[in-house]
């Protein structure tokens, strides 16, 4: 079946190694999709100031919607914001002190996420800092996150190493009903609030559009994913992907460097000539 909606995480999936995408090509295929009314979903953890460095170039981005933020912030191509979802400020920052503080959760790296930029108590001259910056481009350094007062839409903890299910758990555990975590691959582990993900946007989206789940394919790698890959009608987990979600979802793709989502996409559109 050829779907109505199309939604792709980006980094190991949409994306290569390098963090890169056949822009021309992307391009042309947007063009394809505006034609047969297919719409076109980013959907992600990464902030909106990173997904427009990817996208905000391209001559059809109005045919795309970017669910940014792990579906806390919804944005037309247009620009217009369709929703955000901020975390409650006591229990962001209640869940900061913890991750701050508890044993299990150490040698963390954190930064609370708003609208317009990021925030974290890294040095600006540490190794860390910048290699953030490649996903936060307004990565700001503060001296305690507790003093932030923006709306913060997301939290995004990383550790240095790739096996984080306990820390996912035991967060889970300790802010049930609060705050839900879930991983985001390569040691990440992103917290948004529960009932806050890639597939509620896609809900909220498919009921604006009047599009069906049965309609919908996404293609995800990791945790954060999941919900998103077993809610569209068609769900596809990158070769690469997370462990436990490849023995999840059944329908799986090739690796990631090997450009598979604009290929399947490709295949789509060839069907409707």
């Amino acid at each position: 079946m050829i779907p109505q909606l199309i939604a792709t995480d980006l980094d190991g999936t949409f994306l290569d190694g390098q963090g890169q995408y056949p822009v021309a090509a992307f391009d042309r295929l947007l063009e394809r999709c505006r034609e047969l009314n297919i719409r076109m979903v980013i959907a992600t953890g990464d902030p909106y100031d990173h997904v427009l460095d990817l996208f905000g170039g391209l001559t059809n981005r109005r045919q795309l919607t970017f669910v940014v933020e792990d579906g806390a912030l919804i944005v037309a191509g247009t620009g217009e914001i369709l929703s955000m979802s901020p975390l409650p400020q006591l229990a962001w920052r209640a869940a900061v002190a913890w991750l701050q503080t508890s044993s299990l959760m150490g040698n963390n790296y954190l930064i609370a996420c708003a609208r317009d930029r990021a925030y974290t108590e890294l040095a600006v001259a540490s190794e860390r800092f910048r290699a953030s910056q490649a996903f936060y481009p307004k990565l700001t350094s503060v001296s305690e996150l507790a003093a932030v007062t923006d709306d913060i839409l997301k939290l995004d903890v990383t550790w240095k190493r790739s096996d984080i299910q306990a820390q996912v758990k035991a967060f889970n555990r300790q802010f049930v009903g609060d705050l839900w975590a879930t991983s985001s691959g390569l040691g990440g582990m992103n917290v948004s609030l529960p009932g806050v993900s890639k597939a509620s946007a896609l809900t909220s989206l498919g009921r604006e559009w009047g599009i069906s789940t049965a309609k919908m394919a996404a293609f995800g790698d990791s945790g954060n994913d999941q919900a998103m890959l077993q809610f569209v009608g068609q769900g596809f987990v990158v070769e690469n992907g997370d462990p436990d979600l490849l023995a999840r979802i059944p329908h799986h793709l090739g690796r990631h460097d090997d450009g598979v989502v604009l290929k399947q996409m490709q295949r789509w559109i060839d069907e409707a000539r």
